[in-house]
């Protein structure tokens, strides 16, 4: 009798199991799709860009400022850019961002540099101070896709709060894709950070 109940609890047991390896692409799809949440694009009054990946973010903004959903385009971040310390050279990660914009032709006089904000929640008081100075009603906010859920979870109820509509948009990674995290480090440690 005990052998018989130990007997079904290892095959419920291995069933599970075999489950869970069957249906494991799509729930560590699921994974991504839970972390990533955006709006639909619109008219705004700016893009701002969060620090922590000027390249994938930036070529995003780019492209969505050259849809024409925003007249400016503005860098957040005041770290410093730590790869370049390695050739000492002292950048922000906001002067990186502002600098993949240069290079893909986007007027100086469409972006500002905010240097400021070590973190999301610094960034969040850095962009919700300068809106209500530039009384912007609407802006567009380009963070990793990844990353959306927590940005949306720290800046919406703070901007809602100050009648400032968020549309917040993410940027695809360029080393590795979202759907497919699990099969590259970057996806990994992306997910994982999350």
């Amino acid at each position: 009798r005990k052998r018989r109940k130990l007997l079904i609890v290892f095959s419920v047991f291995v069933l599970v199991l075999l489950g869970l390896y069957l249906l494991r692409h799509p729930l560590l799809r699921s994974c991504a799709t839970f972390l990533i949440t955006e709006d639909t694009l619109q008219k705004a009054d700016a893009i701002f860009v969060l620090s922590g990946g000027g390249y994938d973010r930036g070529n995003e903004a780019v492209k969505v400022f050259k849809q024409g959903y925003a007249p400016v385009i503005i860098c957040t971040g005041g770290l410093l850019a730590k790869e370049l310390k390695t050739l000492n050279i002292d950048t922000l990660e906001s002067d990186l961002t502002a600098a993949n914009l240069r290079r893909q032709q986007v007027p100086d006089s469409n972006i500002v540099e905010l240097r400021y904000g070590t973190s999301t929640h610094e960034e969040s008081d850095t962009i919700l101070g300068y809106c209500k100075q530039h009384g912007f009603k609407r802006v567009i906010i380009v963070s990793s896709k990844l990353h959306t859920r927590r940005v949306n979870s720290v800046f919406r109820k703070k901007l809602l709060a100050a009648n400032i509509e968020l549309v917040l948009h993410g940027a695809s990674s360029s080393s590795f894709d979202e759907m497919h995290w699990w099969q590259s480090e970057d996806g990994l440690i992306a997910v994982n950070n999350e």
